[in-house]
């Protein structure tokens, strides 16, 4: 617990210096809002430009800009999207007259994350048996056939292949949808019939996703393996007569996930952060096509908002890297408690 404690209480000003150098990191790109909203009226004034930063309060220097926004943020309010519609950035608001608006990042957060935790699973449920399969079969085919397919995992582009598949299953075949996440009459439909229709909208999108963490699962599992099945004590647990099941997924496959665990943890933010390729391709109004059009738009709330997201994940994985290894590995654990 005091170890806990003491990861938790650093996370604060690692948190805090992270915003503070993305915040400075995003002002370095040239132009503002008010360049995407007055940049293609060349009737607009220099007076209504001027007007228009200081209601976004940018006439103002970087450092109180910083100090108006973190104090928002202490109360997890990332403020307004400087967009026309002037929506929150992270939740719902009500306004004076009792209206409430939902946050940007509350409508596109449900659908990334959906998509990231099912590609997570088809990497977890498909990478294990992969890697286990090619490194207790190291040099034989089905490792070779295995290995064909990390490298072709690796080397497809995912928006070559989204564009392929688009038009395969979608426009030749008509087999999936490639645009959406639902139906034009999804509102009309029964429960299992919502269901399918979601999961084939999300079929192609998920697969995507889930293509180059496939590859590399698999591969870290494999080469994970070959170290743990080459030690000493995988040899005296055999030579004890113990079944091979047991020597590779009791005794071998649980030490060489260690290094998984990490690539897991860091994975985290993925799962927020989500994909601008695959959602812009295939029109899925996710947390990785919002953070695009934002960065588009000079949209400094929502850019904020997002990466400070991402950097709290990337913090909280890190932690629960650091907790899992001392579950899996007890030397680890010794030296937590010391």
């Amino acid at each position: 617990m005091r170890y806990l404690l003491k990861r938790l209480l650093w996370l604060i000003p690692l948190l805090i210096g992270i915003s503070l150098i993305s915040f400075f990191i995003m002002h370095l790109a040239p132009g503002d809002i008010t360049t995407t909203e007055s940049g293609f009226n060349p009737k607009v004034s220099e007076e209504s430009r001027q007007k228009l930063r200081e209601l976004y309060n940018l006439d103002k220097p970087l450092i109180v800009q910083y100090g108006l926004w973190l104090k928002r943020m202490a109360t997890l309010d990332f403020g307004t999207s400087f967009a026309s519609h002037q929506k929150p950035v992270f939740w719902e608001r009500a306004d004076e007259k009792g209206v409430v608006t939902p946050g940007m990042i509350q409508e596109a957060l449900p659908i990334t994350l959906l998509i990231n935790v099912l590609s997570m699973l088809l990497i977890i449920v498909v990478a294990l048996p992969l890697g286990v399969i090619s490194a207790t079969h190291q040099n034989r085919l089905p490792d070779r056939a295995i290995t064909v397919f990390v490298f072709i995992g690796f080397a497809v582009p995912g928006f070559w292949l989204a564009l392929m598949m688009m038009y395969w299953f979608g426009v030749a075949h008509q087999w999936l949808p490639i645009s959406g996440i639902h139906s034009l009459n999804y509102e009309n439909m029964g429960a299992l019939e919502k269901l399918w229709d979601t999961g084939r909208h999300l079929a192609m999108p998920v697969f995507i996703s889930a293509l180059g963490g496939l590859a590399g699962i698999s591969l870290f599992v494999r080469n994970g393996m070959l170290d743990v099945l080459h030690q000493d004590y995988i040899t005296t647990a055999r030579a004890k007569g113990l079944p091979e099941n047991t020597v590779v997924y009791r005794h071998a496959l649980r030490n060489a996930l260690l290094p998984l665990i990490t690539l897991l943890g860091l994975s985290i933010p993925g799962l927020i952060g989500g994909s601008v390729i695959s959602e812009s391709i295939f029109a899925i109004p996710g947390m990785g096509k919002l953070f695009f059009d934002a960065v588009m738009m000079r949209d400094f709330p929502v850019v904020m908002g997002i990466l400070t997201i991402g950097a709290a994940l990337t913090l909280i994985g890190n932690l629960l890297a650091d907790l899992a290894y001392a579950w899996a590995d007890p030397r680890v654990r010794r030296g937590v408690m010391q």
